[in-house]
């Protein structure tokens, strides 16, 4: 009686062991494709990251350029040519050649 308990013990005592190694590897096996998952969202957002910064960097670029085109249009020169462009003033005595449109 005594070895039949101690067998069927040892049956339990299997049967436990590898219920848990069973979870313990489906678990491993969870976080290893957790883990891919997660490598290959990062690599996504790092490249987002770098598209962003550069975006910033060219915006950057676009608003010194407005700054210097603001400080510009504050000048004389910049009067001149929107009146001569734009408006078709010229200055006294001066003569304006145009081509024939045919």
């Amino acid at each position: 009686m005594k070895k039949q308990l101690a067998f069927r013990k040892k049956k339990k005592n299997r049967k436990s062991a590898l219920l848990g190694l069973a979870i313990v590897a489906v678990f491993c096996t969870y976080m290893f494709i957790r883990g891919v998952e997660l490598h290959k969202t990062k690599v996504e957002l790092e490249s987002q990251i770098d598209t962003l910064n550069a975006q910033i960097d060219d915006e950057n670029k676009r608003s010194e350029e407005l700054k210097e085109f603001e400080t510009y249009t504050h000048t004389k020169k910049y009067a001149e040519q929107v009146a001569k462009e734009v408006l078709g003033y010229v200055y006294e005595g001066e003569i304006v050649f145009k081509p024939d449109d045919k």
